[in-house]
């Protein structure tokens, strides 16, 4: 085979493995499935400071006692180190695959990350500015996803509590009442997950995505509703109903 044609079929690989590419502002939300829970919580606090009016290469400040104070945490040397340790991860777990074209018409993918720049200050202070290519999906997603406030983001604990709470987000049409979203159960995993990570279906439900609905109605004044769709015996397919009981209340 020639050279032309592996770099054809190594793009063309890439571009099947949908799970991989992010298209959209709302796509960031659910991303990175391989933070943890607390990593997740920071990476949400560094996009709340994003307002509609920036501009792609602004700097952020923050400093490690506001994140501190805002978790809830006491200010001991460990958790200076745990929030040093999340941006180190955060910088290195945040790469983005993103779809581009040449004026002919050709294919390709551009790798890159969320972030362009992380500095960590001995005396507690971060800056941090996202990437070129990733501040327009910034934007996008601090558009749509955050109409949670912080404060009600800071409430949920679980690191699958936070990507299906995203996900709600990334599916909805504005303010409904209800969102469905069906995908099949590869897809599911994959946003849970991260691309690398499969469970049996049995541990999904029951270790993954029940206790996520589970805390989400628990902390949000939502139902939830899952359906199992099966081929023969086998679970194929999950259909996610969500009723946001807020705005029946208000309506």
């Amino acid at each position: 085979m020639s050279t032309s044609k592996k770099a054809v079929l190594a793009i063309e690989n890439l571009l099947s493995r949908q799970e991989y590419m992010v298209y959209q502002g709302n796509d960031l939300a659910k991303a990175f499935g391989g933070l943890s829970s607390f990593e997740q919580r920071v990476l949400d606090y560094c996009f709340s400071f994003v307002k509609k009016e920036d501009k792609a290469r602004e700097v952020y400040e923050v400093t490690a006692l506001e994140i501190i104070k805002h978790f809830g945490l006491n200010t001991s040397g460990q958790n200076y180190q745990r929030i040093a340790a999340a941006f180190k991860r955060l910088n290195e777990n945040t790469a983005l695959y993103l779809p581009v074209r040449r004026d002919d018409g050709t294919r390709g993918i551009r790798l890159t990350q969320l972030f362009s720049m992380i500095d960590f200050y001995v005396d507690g202070a971060v800056r941090f500015r996202f990437s070129e290519d990733a501040a327009p999906l910034v934007f996008g997603l601090t558009k749509n996803f955050y109409s949670f406030h912080l404060w009600e983001l800071s409430r949920i604990k679980g690191k699958y509590t936070l990507i299906l709470l995203k996900l709600w987000e990334a599916k909805r049409s504005g303010n409904e009442v209800r969102t469905t979203i069906e995908a099949p159960v590869s897809e599911w995993q994959s946003w849970f997950l991260g691309t690398d990570k499969k469970v049996s279906n049995s541990r999904f439900y029951t270790s993954i995505l029940n206790r996520a609905m589970e805390e989400l109605e628990l902390k949000l004044n939502i139902d939830c509703f899952l359906t199992s769709l099966k081929s023969g015996r086998k679970i194929v397919s999950y259909r996610l109903e969500i009723l946001d009981k807020s705005k029946l209340v208000n309506s």
